[in-house]
């Protein structure tokens, strides 16, 4: 819409810098020196109505990127306390925002043992609103023993069942988030599969899994 706008004005500059100078051509008494000023001026209109549009769109663009790569920038961190300290399974969760705008993120994490659903707290579920200052991390945290034990299991009863052939079914996680920015802009990251190992007590995540290559979900 820009280009025809800014197409239509140079157009008209252009057909009445035409008119004028023809009919100064065709005057009796014609001054070739105020037709050529005539010309010039109406050229140096011309070329500054185009500066004026490409240095607009630079910055246009320049803020586009600004704005994006701002949102871009979020990251998320998980760190399971070690057994020795916490046999919960307690797992920090944590999630940096090193942009200098304030931005809004939802978590769902999506919990299942052996492959049945397990609810958790509303922070990890989509319910609530994680608010991240600029240039901060926020930190969060959630146990395996309480989620285990809403299907009557404990940590060590898995980590006795856990086999090389179950590992990466026993306790899984379809992580995503969505961020959003002060700006109106926002993110949502697909969905990641993360299994626990109850042998190495961290949380795995999967990098390939089999599905359409053009979803975007």
């Amino acid at each position: 819409m820009r280009k025809i706008v800014v197409g239509c004005i140079i157009s008209l500059i252009f057909l009445c810098g035409a008119y004028v100078v023809y009919r100064t051509a065709c005057a009796p008494n014609k001054d070739i020196l105020e037709v050529g000023t005539f010309i010039v001026i109406t050229l140096t209109l011309v070329a500054l109505i185009i500066y004026a549009n490409d240095t607009n769109l630079i910055a246009s663009i320049s803020r586009s990127r600004w704005e994006r790569e701002s949102i871009l920038q979020a990251y998320y961190l998980m760190e399971v306390i070690p057994p020795d300290e916490s046999e919960r399974g307690r797992t920090m969760f944590r999630i940096g925002n090193p942009s200098s705008l304030m931005l809004r993120a939802k978590v769902w994490c999506d919990f299942q043992l052996y492959g049945q659903s397990v609810e958790y707290h509303d922070d990890f579920n989509g319910k609530n609103t994680w608010y991240m200052f600029p240039q901060q991390v926020n930190q969060g945290w959630f146990e395996l023993a309480p989620l285990l034990a809403k299907k009557g299991k404990t940590t060590e009863q898995m980590t006795n069942e856990a086999t090389d052939d179950n590992l990466r079914e026993q306790l899984t996680m379809d992580l995503q988030i969505e961020f959003r920015d002060e700006l109106g802009n926002q993110r949502k990251l697909p969905k990641r599969r993360h299994f626990f190992d109850f042998r190495e007590w961290q949380w795995i995540p999967q990098f390939t899994q089999r599905g359409d290559w053009n979803d975007k979900s």
